[in-house]
This record gives structure tokens, sequence and C-alpha cells, in this order.
């Protein structure tokens, strides 16, 4: 499969198996972010999740995917997969990403998006005032990070990928995200 299947495979999964999920979960009050596993040699799909943090505030979209991704009896070991992220991942899913051994990470909205478009300027805070840093590094010892809307950029001839994306942008445009404040988040960086 060419580099331009691969987005446009990954992006038909976050619309047909991440999409519905997450809007199910933001009626439940949870957060837009959440996460695939899919099989790196045809990029189907072998779990999906989304932010629970209702339930616990840990629960980000990455954490919830890896807990039921580890719940299948039978699953591809993580070195054969791809993580799939649907926003930039803030350090502690980031890190549990790495932990759990998937070497391909992508992402469809980078760090500023998070920050500017979806009003969560913490993760990068958090970056910064914990680690020192603004965001893992894209090439590291544990994978590789990508994002999706920059890689799609540089297919200008294929329109399904601006369509997906279009249409993608569409739908998280409408979730309507209830207030949540996290234990521990603070907006203004007082402690």
């Amino acid at each position: 499969m060419t580099e331009a299947e691969k987005i446009e495979k990954i992006l038909r999964a976050i619309r047909g198996a991440l999409l519905p999920l997450t809007e199910r979960m933001v009626e439940r009050g949870n957060h837009v972010f959440g996460g695939l596993v899919l099989r790196a040699e045809d990029c189907s799909v072998v779990a999906a999740g989304s932010n629970d943090r209702v339930e616990n505030p840990i629960y980000h979209g990455e954490i919830d995917t890896l807990r039921r991704f580890f719940a299948l009896t039978e699953r591809p070991a993580p070195r054969d997969c791809i993580f799939v992220a649907s926003h930039a991942p803030c350090p502690m899913c980031a890190s549990a990403v790495a932990w759990a051994g998937f070497r391909e990470v992508w992402m469809l909205y980078g760090y500023e998006a998070v920050k500017e478009g979806f009003d969560m300027p913490v993760d990068l805070m958090m970056y910064r005032e914990i680690f020192g840093a603004e965001g893992p590094r894209a090439e590291n010892a544990f994978y590789t990070l990508r994002c999706l809307r920059d890689e799609a950029a540089k297919y200008p001839g294929r329109p399904a990928l601006s369509s997906l994306l279009s249409e993608i942008d569409a739908a998280y445009a409408a979730m309507r995200v209830k207030d949540f404040e996290y234990p521990g988040m603070q907006r203004d960086g007082a402690r």
C-alpha cells in the first residue's frame, strides 16, 4: 500500500469507527479525544476508544483505546499495528503508547490545533512544566509520530484525502463538549 493509500485508509477508519464512538461518548459528557489501533498490513480496525473522563479523569482517549486493545483475548502484537490518536497525545498518553509497544503513531490534529481549536492548552503546558519540552519528538527511541494532516497535504492530487479531512473536521466541529474540570488542571498555571 502506498503512503497516500495508507493515509486514506486511516482517515476512513477515523470516520467509520472512531467518530461514531466519540459522538456517543461526548453526549455522555466526555471530551472529543479518541484513538484507534489498526493492523499495519491493511489498516483494518482492531480497537477503538474514546475519552471517558466521566468515569475516571485519566481515561483519556488513548488510554481508553489501550484498555480496549489489551482487553482483547486475541490481538496482534502492538509492533504489528498502527496507533492513531485523534488529537496530539498529552504527556501521559504519549508515554502510555510508548509503554504499550506501538512503533508507528499517527495523530489527526497537532498540538497547536488542540490548544487553539479544542481549548486544551494544558497539554503543552504540562510538557513544558513537567518535562521542559514542547511535546514528544516525532522520531524517538519508542515510536515515530506523524500528523495525518501534514502528510495528507503532500498529496494535493488526491481529492479523497481533503474530502475526508473536511468531513471529519465538520463532525468534530458539530460535537458539543460539556464543561469539565480535571482534578489538578489549572489553566492559569497556579498551584
